[in-house]
C-alpha cells in the first residue's frame, strides 16, 4: 500500500453553492451524514458569506451547530473577511480557508477587492487566528487559468503563494477554478513553489475542477509531486458564479477509485461513497458530472452507459 491521502470533500460547500434551487439544511446534513459513513474524515461544510451574494450557503450557522453529532470528522468552512471569520469562529469552526485569487480581476469580480488588498486581510485573518487557535488554509483559486485573463504563469503563482505564506505558515490549496490546467502545468508549477519556497508536501493541497475532463490526470501530477491532499465533491457537483463555463469538481467517489486503483491508501468505503454521489446528484441542476457512478450504477444516471449496452460484434 502507497501514501495515505488526504481527501477533502467539499461538496456541501463548493458542490452546492452555485445550485439555482434552495436545498433545505436537513438535507445537507443528511449528505454530510452519507459522506461520513463512507469513512470521509475532512469536509468543508460550507462558507460564511454574506447571504445576498452566496444565497444557497445562507443556514452556515444552522449546519454549524449540527457538526457535533460527528465527532472524529475535521470539518472546516471557507471565509472571504474578517466577517465571515468572525462568524465562522463564533459558530465553533476551528479549521477556515481563507479565499483568494491569484488573478487581480478574478479576485475583484468574486471579492470586490484586489489581490493586494485580499493578502493584506490575510495578515488580519492570520493574527486572529493565531491569537483564536485556529488552523487556517489558504485557498488560492485561478492558479493556472483565469476566464478573464487566460493563462496564469507559474511565476505570477509562486508570487501568490510566497505573499500568503510572509502572512504566517498555513497550508495552501492551489485551486485550477475553471478546469483549463494541464498536468505538466501543475508539476511545473508545484516544482517551482517547492524550489522556491520550500513548503512541505504536507501543506500544500490541491483542488481541481473537471471540466475539460483533465482532473484526474492533474491529479497523477500532484501525487508525483508529493501532495497528499486532494479536494473533491460528490457526484462532481460545483461550479462558481463568477467563472462562466466552469464545471463542477472532480468526483469524489472519481478521486477515491483513482487513488484506490493505484494503490493509495484513502480509507474511503466505495459502494457507500456511491450512496453518497447518488444523494447528491438530486441536489444538480445539471446532469452527473462523474463517471465511477455512472459506470456501477448506471440506473442512477438515466440509464445504462453505451460502452456497457452496445452489443459486441
Amino acid at each position: 500500500m502507497k501514501d495515505k491521502i488526504h481527501v477533502v470533500d467539499v461538496t456541501p460547500r463548493d458542490g452546492l453553492q452555485n445550485e439555482p434551487n434552495p436545498i433545505p439544511t436537513k438535507d445537507k446534513l443528511a449528505l454530510i451524514e452519507k459522506l461520513v459513513a463512507a469513512g470521509i474524515k475532512h469536509i468543508q461544510a460550507t462558507s460564511f458569506v454574506h447571504p445576498k451574494w452566496v444565497p444557497q450557503l445562507a443556514d452556515a450557522e444552522a449546519v454549524a451547530a449540527q457538526l457535533d453529532k460527528f465527532p472524529g470528522v475535521e470539518f472546516s468552512a471557507l471565509i472571504p473577511n474578517l466577517k465571515g471569520y468572525e462568524r465562522a469562529v463564533a459558530a465553533g469552526i476551528r479549521h477556515l480557508e481563507f479565499v483568494i485569487a491569484v488573478s487581480d480581476t478574478f479576485n475583484r469580480k468574486n471579492l470586490n477587492r484586489s489581490m493586494t488588498e485580499s493578502i493584506e486581510l490575510l495578515n488580519q485573518v492570520s493574527r486572529r487566528a493565531e491569537q483564536d487557535g485556529v488552523v487556517l488554509r489558504s485557498g488560492f483559486s485561478t492558479c493556472f487559468h483565469c476566464p478573464f485573463e487566460g493563462r496564469i504563469s507559474s511565476r505570477s503563482l509562486l508570487s501568490a503563494v510566497r505573499a500568503a505564506r510572509e502572512q504566517g505558515s498555513w497550508r495552501v490549496a492551489l485551486c485550477d477554478t475553471d478546469g483549463m490546467a494541464f498536468p505538466d502545468q501543475v508539476s511545473e508549477a508545484l516544482a517551482l513553489i517547492q524550489e522556491e519556497l520550500k513548503i512541505p508536501t504536507n501543506e500544500l493541497a490541491l483542488h481541481f475542477h473537471d471540466t475539460y475532463g483533465r482532473a484526474l490526470a492533474n491529479t497523477l501530477a500532484g501525487l508525483e509531486a508529493g501532495i497528499r491532499e486532494f479536494d473533491s465533491t460528490s457526484a462532481g457537483l460545483g461550479g462558481c458564479p463568477y467563472c462562466p463555463g466552469a464545471s463542477g469538481n472532480v468526483a469524489t467517489e472519481d478521486l477515491v477509485a483513482f487513488l484506490d486503483g493505484m494503490g493509495y491508501e484513502s480509507g474511503i468505503h466505495l459502494d457507500r461513497l456511491l450512496d453518497a454521489a447518488e444523494f447528491a446528484s438530486h441536489f444538480s441542476s445539471r446532469p452527473y458530472q462523474g463517471h465511477v457512478l455512472r459506470a456501477k450504477r448506471p440506473a442512477a444516471c438515466g440509464g445504462i452507459p453505451t460502452s456497457v449496452g452496445a452489443t459486441v460484434s
